[in-house]
Protein backbone atom coordinates (compact mmCIF):
# COMPACT_ATOMS: atom_id res chain seq x y z
CA UNK A 1 0.00 0.00 0.00
CA UNK A 2 2.87 2.37 0.82
CA UNK A 3 4.31 1.59 -2.63
CA UNK A 4 1.03 2.55 -4.33
CA UNK A 5 0.91 5.82 -2.37
CA UNK A 6 4.32 6.83 -3.76
CA UNK A 7 3.25 6.42 -7.39
CA UNK A 8 2.97 9.81 -9.11
CA UNK A 9 -0.32 10.94 -10.58
CA UNK A 10 0.53 11.82 -14.14
CA UNK A 11 -1.49 13.98 -16.46
CA UNK A 12 -1.38 13.17 -20.13
CA UNK A 13 -2.69 16.47 -21.46
CA UNK A 14 -1.12 19.15 -23.59
CA UNK A 15 0.80 21.50 -21.30
CA UNK A 16 1.41 18.85 -18.62
CA UNK A 17 5.02 18.13 -17.65
CA UNK A 18 6.60 14.68 -17.57
CA UNK A 19 10.03 13.61 -16.33
CA UNK A 20 12.73 13.02 -18.92
CA UNK A 21 16.37 12.28 -18.05
CA UNK A 22 16.00 13.89 -14.64
CA UNK A 23 14.23 17.06 -15.78
CA UNK A 24 10.69 18.01 -16.66
CA UNK A 25 9.45 18.38 -20.25
CA UNK A 26 6.18 20.02 -21.23
CA UNK A 27 3.89 18.14 -23.61
CA UNK A 28 3.26 20.04 -26.85
CA UNK A 29 1.02 18.65 -29.61
CA UNK A 30 1.62 20.15 -33.01
CA UNK A 31 1.51 19.49 -36.69
CA UNK A 32 4.83 17.82 -37.45
CA UNK A 33 6.12 14.77 -39.30
CA UNK A 34 7.24 12.91 -36.17
CA UNK A 35 7.45 13.37 -32.44
CA UNK A 36 10.70 14.53 -30.87
CA UNK A 37 12.28 15.65 -27.63
CA UNK A 38 13.31 19.29 -27.61
CA UNK A 39 15.17 21.29 -24.96
CA UNK A 40 12.25 21.70 -22.54
CA UNK A 41 9.42 19.95 -24.38
CA UNK A 42 8.09 16.66 -25.68
CA UNK A 43 6.86 17.70 -29.13
CA UNK A 44 4.23 15.21 -30.26
CA UNK A 45 3.00 14.78 -33.81
CA UNK A 46 -0.68 15.69 -33.93
CA UNK A 47 -1.54 12.83 -36.30
CA UNK A 48 -0.06 10.28 -33.89
CA UNK A 49 -2.01 11.72 -30.96
CA UNK A 50 -5.23 11.61 -33.03
CA UNK A 51 -4.61 7.95 -33.94
CA UNK A 52 -3.85 6.87 -30.37
CA UNK A 53 -3.65 9.30 -27.43
CA UNK A 54 -1.17 11.69 -25.85
CA UNK A 55 -0.21 8.95 -23.40
CA UNK A 56 0.55 6.42 -26.16
CA UNK A 57 2.36 9.02 -28.27
CA UNK A 58 4.60 9.89 -25.29
CA UNK A 59 5.29 6.21 -24.60
CA UNK A 60 6.20 5.64 -28.25
CA UNK A 61 8.55 8.63 -28.16
CA UNK A 62 10.17 7.44 -24.91
CA UNK A 63 10.65 3.93 -26.34
CA UNK A 64 12.28 5.31 -29.50
CA UNK A 65 14.57 7.60 -27.53
CA UNK A 66 15.35 4.77 -25.09
CA UNK A 67 16.69 2.65 -27.96
CA UNK A 68 18.86 5.54 -29.20
CA UNK A 69 20.22 6.42 -25.76
CA UNK A 70 20.80 2.85 -24.57
CA UNK A 71 22.56 1.88 -27.80
CA UNK A 72 24.79 4.95 -27.70
CA UNK A 73 25.69 4.43 -24.04
CA UNK A 74 26.12 0.65 -24.40
CA UNK A 75 28.46 1.12 -27.38
CA UNK A 76 30.54 3.67 -25.50
CA UNK A 77 30.84 1.69 -22.27
CA UNK A 78 31.26 -1.68 -24.00
CA UNK A 79 34.31 -0.28 -25.81
CA UNK A 80 35.72 1.12 -22.56
CA UNK A 81 35.06 -2.14 -20.69
CA UNK A 82 36.35 -4.42 -23.44
CA UNK A 83 33.10 -6.38 -23.79
CA UNK A 84 30.64 -6.88 -26.63
CA UNK A 85 26.92 -7.50 -26.56
CA UNK A 86 24.60 -9.13 -29.07
CA UNK A 87 21.74 -6.63 -29.13
CA UNK A 88 19.41 -4.47 -27.07
CA UNK A 89 15.77 -5.05 -26.23
CA UNK A 90 13.59 -2.23 -24.95
CA UNK A 91 11.04 -3.60 -22.52
CA UNK A 92 8.26 -2.71 -20.10
CA UNK A 93 9.41 -4.62 -17.06
CA UNK A 94 7.52 -4.15 -13.83
CA UNK A 95 10.35 -4.77 -11.41
CA UNK A 96 13.61 -4.73 -13.40
CA UNK A 97 15.51 -1.80 -14.85
CA UNK A 98 17.86 -3.91 -16.90
CA UNK A 99 18.87 -7.46 -17.72
CA UNK A 100 21.62 -9.36 -19.48
CA UNK A 101 20.90 -12.72 -21.09
CA UNK A 102 23.44 -15.52 -21.34
CA UNK A 103 23.42 -14.94 -25.11
CA UNK A 104 24.62 -11.36 -24.61
CA UNK A 105 21.38 -9.48 -25.25
CA UNK A 106 20.84 -6.50 -23.00
CA UNK A 107 17.33 -5.58 -21.93
CA UNK A 108 16.41 -2.15 -20.63
CA UNK A 109 13.23 -0.73 -19.20
CA UNK A 110 12.19 2.29 -21.28
CA UNK A 111 10.87 4.00 -18.13
CA UNK A 112 14.51 4.61 -17.12
CA UNK A 113 14.33 7.64 -19.42
CA UNK A 114 12.52 9.38 -16.57
CA UNK A 115 15.64 9.02 -14.36
CA UNK A 116 18.74 11.24 -14.46
CA UNK A 117 21.29 10.32 -17.16
CA UNK A 118 23.89 9.19 -14.61
CA UNK A 119 21.37 6.61 -13.31
CA UNK A 120 20.69 5.44 -16.89
CA UNK A 121 24.43 5.07 -17.42
CA UNK A 122 24.80 3.12 -14.17
CA UNK A 123 22.20 0.57 -15.32
CA UNK A 124 23.93 0.21 -18.71
CA UNK A 125 27.31 -0.29 -17.01
CA UNK A 126 25.78 -2.77 -14.56
CA UNK A 127 24.36 -4.93 -17.35
CA UNK A 128 27.53 -4.75 -19.44
CA UNK A 129 29.54 -5.86 -16.41
CA UNK A 130 27.46 -9.05 -16.37
CA UNK A 131 29.01 -9.97 -19.72
CA UNK A 132 32.30 -10.44 -17.90
CA UNK A 133 31.07 -11.37 -14.43
CA UNK A 134 27.64 -13.06 -14.45
CA UNK A 135 27.11 -12.83 -10.68
CA UNK A 136 27.27 -9.95 -8.23
CA UNK A 137 30.72 -10.89 -6.98
CA UNK A 138 33.40 -8.56 -5.68
CA UNK A 139 35.01 -8.65 -9.14
CA UNK A 140 31.66 -7.61 -10.68
CA UNK A 141 31.32 -4.57 -8.39
CA UNK A 142 34.94 -3.56 -9.00
CA UNK A 143 34.26 -3.59 -12.74
CA UNK A 144 31.15 -1.43 -12.25
CA UNK A 145 33.07 0.94 -9.98
CA UNK A 146 35.82 1.41 -12.58
CA UNK A 147 33.24 2.89 -14.95
CA UNK A 148 30.99 4.53 -12.37
CA UNK A 149 32.74 5.47 -9.11
CA UNK A 150 29.38 6.72 -7.77
CA UNK A 151 27.48 3.52 -8.62
CA UNK A 152 26.29 3.05 -5.01
CA UNK A 153 24.70 6.50 -5.06
CA UNK A 154 23.02 5.73 -8.41
CA UNK A 155 21.77 2.35 -7.19
CA UNK A 156 20.38 4.01 -4.05
CA UNK A 157 18.66 6.65 -6.20
CA UNK A 158 16.82 3.87 -8.07
CA UNK A 159 15.85 2.13 -4.84
CA UNK A 160 14.58 5.39 -3.34
CA UNK A 161 12.94 6.94 -6.42
CA UNK A 162 11.95 3.90 -8.50
CA UNK A 163 8.25 4.47 -7.90
CA UNK A 164 8.64 7.93 -9.46
CA UNK A 165 9.49 6.18 -12.74
CA UNK A 166 6.11 4.50 -12.99
CA UNK A 167 4.51 5.86 -16.12
CA UNK A 168 0.93 4.78 -15.50
CA UNK A 169 -1.16 2.17 -13.69
CA UNK A 170 -0.42 -0.27 -16.53
CA UNK A 171 3.10 -0.55 -15.12
CA UNK A 172 1.82 -2.13 -11.91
Amino acid sequence: ETYREEIPEREFDEGAALPYLGGEREIVVERRASSRVAENTLRLANHHVEQTSIKRAVETLYRRKAREIFEKRANRFADEMGVSYKGIDIRRQRTKWGSCSTSGTLGFNWRLLMAPMEVVEYVVIHELAHLREPNHTEAFWLLVEQQDPNYEEHSEWLAKHGTQLIFSEEDL
